[in-house]
């Protein structure tokens, strides 16, 4: 049997935000079989500790066409595995052909695909979970609320299967290569407080894009982030996503300087 995904089983031991950019110290419990803790900085690091002789260390990248795995040995990096496979994940968009949209869910289906790959004695000894993917994007949901969800979601053998069951609303992500926030609309919003500079598909302008032209499109969702933001939200049954500053600043309207949101625009 390969790796299983701790899914919503888990509950919050202690939650510790550091900073107004949700990079945080985690400490979850999961059952008697595992324990994790999770570090955000770059990308986001969960620990799986776990009294082993060697511990091997598990990679997964959301990428804009492929899902990639990858097991290694902690202490030397040796790479003893690495599994990858297309997501073709690519849908149409009612924005027209400037658009660019992906179904999450067939792209959780297919990191199922790859973490099947896995075999059972690599699974046994990964201690550590890194966690990366493409940036920029923007995914949008709304988790049912606790007492609707945990029934049957702490269950749920895949990832894709426990979307269906913790989520009420899920959006497309719009990925970073989307190109409906042409020239004239970039101007038209607001200035970032920061050096950097915006671009269509950055997740922000995204969002005052859908907030001109379809503000009922927001109405219907809690949180946003990015795809593999998303992820890790499932994996550790977070109510909230956390973003880490790297996130945030290809999203615009971040200032990794102050560590802080452009918020009085």
């Amino acid at each position: 049997m390969a790796l299983k995904w701790p899914m919503c089983s888990c509950a919050v031991k202690k939650l510790l935000t550091h900073s107004l950019t949700a990079v945080s110290y985690l400490d979850y419990l999961f059952s008697r079989t595992y324990k994790m803790t999770g570090k955000v900085v770059v990308y986001v690091i969960v620990y799986v500790q776990k009294e082993m002789a060697e511990d091997f260390l598990l990679g997964i990248d959301i990428g804009t066409t492929t899902v990639k795995v990858v097991v290694m040995r902690a202490c030397d990096e040796v790479v003893l595995g690495s599994w990858s496979h297309a997501t073709n994940a690519t849908v149409t968009s009612d924005a027209g052909p400037l658009a660019s949209e992906q179904d999450v869910r067939k792209i959780m289906s297919v990191l199922d695909t790859c973490m099947s790959k896995v075999s059972p004695e690599l699974a046994s000894g990964i201690t550590k979970i890194g966690v990366s993917g493409q940036m920029h994007g923007l995914v949008m949901w709304t988790k049912h609320a606790r007492g609707t969800a945990d029934k049957t979601s702490s269950l749920a053998p895949s990832l894709s299967e426990d979307l269906s069951s913790c989520f009420m609303k899920l959006s497309n992500l719009y990925t970073w290569q989307d190109g409906r926030c042409c020239t004239e609309f970039l101007s038209s919003i607001p200035t970032p407080e920061t050096h950097l500079r915006i671009a269509t598909g950055f997740g922000c302008c995204t969002l005052f894009w859908l907030n001109r032209h379809e503000p009922a499109c927001l109405e219907c969702y809690r949180c946003a982030g990015t795809v593999h933001d998303l992820l890790v939200t499932v994996l550790c049954d977070l109510d909230e996503p956390l973003m880490s500053t790297h996130n945030a600043a290809s999203w615009g309207y971040f200032d990794p300087v102050t560590a802080s949101w452009n918020t009085d625009l």
